[in-house]
């Protein structure tokens, strides 16, 4: 009953993870690695398993972190299930396209390099044939739905609160001579009163606990205050006459913009002035949400029932084409612009800030979490000089971030859901070491409990740990 810890143990991105029992080999979550290209490539080439000796495997939202590198499996030989939630089995097909399409053209970008110098040509990590092929093998599952996989391990999905469809998981896993082991996965645990979402759904009575520690370390402001911090940072860089620049990740984020912008709006409580999406995927993202109303709370439905379609509200202006794009970067007027990626480092928000950050009427928003070497992270650091396409700007623009804005728990949060479990072990992934650290701290000290922290290539034999079988 061995746990490999593949990817995203001592990171934040690239969730991986491998079980293997006598009888079945079962892959969670096979995520991308983001970070410098080099160290991304040969993580992400390398998978650490044969996928074709893989029987099933469970995804646990549609964050590129998460689910990016699945259309590496189907290249490698992988032709099994891939278990996920109705909501995630419809966002699916968009980000993996999307993603497959963004390596070839990365690939054909370098390729013009390496011809002329002679070089081996760039080989895309996948293509999006590769893509097509794993969306074939997406089966969709409600919560609560309770799924048999091979050798004999029970999976349930509930509800994870993160972003539309993610999924937290009870495992069931048969042991020998005793009741089955009883694990919670919470790779990415979502928190209450965010906009549009269910709360978590808290899973009970388990042996382990397998954590994300993303927040592991701080506090966030509470989430009922999103809607007053985006009023205040907005209205405050429209009275100077400019415009607001908000990166944002195409699922999830923007659609929670999208949603308080409208409440705003409702309440004239912001300027009438042009809004934005100038994201295709996240277009496509936020017409996959007005098919899954289930998955959406009360307070949505309220706003729903006065307005009519949020997500496709008339005062919201979707940009197809870059022609369009372009338009809304050399255009003075005052206006909101959101556009990807969230944490600055690809997609049309680098033309925004490319012409945008050296005006100090100008305001860049950041609204979610921003990983080290990134653009965002260089921002949010008020960094005075950043690199954009190559070329140095002065960021002159002010640059704010909310911290109300999160769709991870924080510590208070993910210490209460994994006091809620009961369980009598802990592993912490998905977090920086300082992160992991201070929240393992947090739940010795309180629960007396054994807590560990991986790293990416370790085996943990789940049968051996020292928990009673009772």
């Amino acid at each position: 009953m061995k746990w490999h810890f593949l990817g995203g143990a001592n990171q934040v991105t690239g969730s991986k993870h491998l079980l293997v029992t006598d009888q079945a080999r079962i892959l969670f979550d096979c995520g991308l690695f983001q970070g410098r290209r080099k160290e991304s490539e040969d993580i992400n080439r390398n998978l650490g398993f044969n996928p074709a000796g893989v029987d099933a495997m469970v995804l646990s939202h549609a964050h590129i972190d998460h689910c990016g590198n699945i259309p590496t499996l189907a290249r490698n030989g992988y032709r099994n299930p891939i278990h996920a939630t109705t909501a995630t089995a419809d966002l699916l097909p968009i980000m993996l396209r999307d993603s497959a399409r963004i390596q070839e053209a990365d690939a054909a970008y370098l390729n013009q390099k390496t011809n002329r110098r002679g070089l081996p040509p760039i080989i895309p990590l996948y293509t999006v044939e590769d893509a097509e092929a794993a969306i074939q093998l997406i089966q969709p599952h409600k919560y609560a739905e309770e799924l048999l996989l091979p050798g004999g391990i029970r999976l349930t999905h509930v509800d994870a609160g993160h972003i539309l469809g993610a999924a937290l998981a009870r495992l069931e896993i048969p042991r020998q001579g005793g009741p089955p082991l009883r694990v919670a996965l919470t790779f990415d645990l979502g928190r209450k009163n965010l906009p549009l979402l269910h709360d978590p759904v808290q899973i009970r009575d388990v042996d382990i606990v397998i954590s994300e520690s993303t927040y592991g370390d701080r506090d966030h402001l509470d989430a009922r205050h999103e809607g007053e911090d985006l009023r205040l940072a907005v209205n405050r860089a429209l009275a100077r006459g400019g415009k607001v620049m908000i990166p944002t990740f195409a699922l999830g984020r923007a659609q929670e913009i999208i949603y308080l912008l409208a409440e705003l709006r409702e309440q004239n409580a912001i300027p009438d002035v042009p809004v934005y999406l100038d994201s295709p995927m996240a277009q496509a993202i936020s017409r996959v949400f007005e098919f899954n109303l289930s998955y959406l709370d009360e307070d949505y439905h309220d706003l729903r029932s006065r307005i009519g379609s949020v997500m496709t509200a008339p005062w919201l202006r979707y940009t197809e084409t870059v022609d369009e794009s372009k338009a809304i970067t050399s255009s003075s007027e005052p206006s909101i612009v959101l556009a990807a990626s969230g944490m600055c480092e690809h997609g049309r928000i680098l033309h925004h800030l490319k012409h945008g950050i050296e005006n100090p009427a100008n305001q860049v928003l950041l609204v979610g979490y921003q990983a080290v070497h990134t653009l965002g992270r260089r921002l949010q650091n008020k960094e005075p000089i950043v690199r954009i396409f190559g070329d140095e700007f002065e960021v002159r623009a002010e640059v704010e971030t909310l911290g109300s804005f999160s769709a991870h728990a924080d510590r208070n949060e993910l210490f209460d859901y994994i006091q809620g479990t009961g369980a009598k072990y802990v592993f912490l992934v998905h977090g920086e070491q300082s992160q992991r650290e201070a929240f393992a701290t947090r739940l010795r000290d309180r629960l007396g409990i054994p807590v560990e922290l991986p790293n990416n290539g370790d085996i943990v034999d789940l049968a051996q740990l020292p928990i009673p079988s009772k």
